[in-house]
């Protein structure tokens, strides 16, 4: 009798997604076939990342007054991460970037416009700004962090401080997910660089999958070693691995998840502030001396 393989299962996930994606050509309309493919992806990953969070769609704001394009997969803290929601229409939620681990674009087939859109997508999360307070806990002025999960922050050392500009796991996660690529991998390669000398790597995914091609990361050229982020990352590299592309993603999604950081729960009421502001003018009484008589 076999033993169970996990990795397997997840990659049995994969292949299942490419025939739902298939399938989702049916639905009509281009906007009907977007949702019918990203619909699948996000129950899917719901069932295989930690429980303390959650899978939805919208576009991801700051307190700044600044806001991403719209995301096909949004992960946030079930928990703490407040949903701001008009009518329930994915198009028209609202995720605070305190409360968002990762965001995912799905597409079907991946040109080079197509690719674009994608990066855009995911710079336009990785440009907002997560409130971070530096407080002085006896080693100066130092941004405290929380792990994803949890309500307890952390005070820290020059060391262990909060920093989303240069700590990857400060970062929040992108990776966009296709069904398979519509030119050569060496032309995806070539588009990835030509995006990045346009727009900087720090904004770049961190992983893109294809179900029927492989997938490209991040790696450091000198001792050809794939790398989690792009911030550690000076090239490139695409792995022409399908059978295992799906579960890769799923645990470099699970390794973030439990390892990324963000700031304290308080930046969250930032973005209440209106509600707790001096009050406009108004009328009023001063309580009344009962008789005791």
């Amino acid at each position: 009798m076999t033993g169970f393989d996990p990795v397997h299962f997840v990659s049995r996930i994969g292949r299942r997604l490419i025939m739902e994606f298939e399938d989702a050509g049916n639905a009509g309309t281009p906007g009907l076939i977007g949702v019918s493919r990203e619909h699948p992806a996000r129950v899917q990953l719901a069932k295989l990342l930690p429980e303390f969070v959650s899978i939805g769609s919208g576009i991801v704001i700051d307190s700044y007054n600044t806001k991403s394009k719209q995301q096909d997969i949004v992960v946030f803290e079930r928990d703490f991460c407040p949903i701001y929601s008009i009518n329930d229409a994915p198009e028209a939620t609202y995720y605070p970037v305190e409360g968002v681990a990762a965001v995912g674009e799905v597409k079907s087939t991946m040109s080079k416009a197509s690719l674009f859109d994608a990066l855009d997508k995911i710079k336009s999360v990785k440009l907002l700004k997560r409130y971070s307070q530096k407080e002085d806990h006896g080693l100066g002025p130092l941004s405290s962090f929380r792990p994803f999960g949890s309500s307890l922050d952390f005070a820290a050392t020059s060391e262990t401080e909060y920093d989303q500009i240069h700590k990857f796991r400060d970062q929040v996660y992108g990776f966009i997910f296709c069904n398979s690529f519509a030119q050569s991998p060496e032309s995806i390669l070539d588009n990835l660089i030509e995006y990045q000398i346009l727009n900087g790597h720090e904004y770049m995914p961190n992983i893109i999958i294809s179900l029927n091609n492989g997938f490209v990361q991040g790696m450091k050229a000198s001792d050809m070693s794939l790398q989690y982020s792009p911030l550690t990352s000076d090239s490139f590299s695409y792995i022409p691995t399908i059978e295992h592309a799906f579960a890769y993603l799923v645990n470099d999604l699970r390794q973030h998840i439990r390892e990324g950081r963000s700031v304290p729960l308080q930046a969250l009421d930032r973005y209440m502030t209106s509600m707790t502001g001096a009050l406009p003018a108004c009328t009023a009484r001063r309580f009344g001396v009962r008789n005791q008589s």
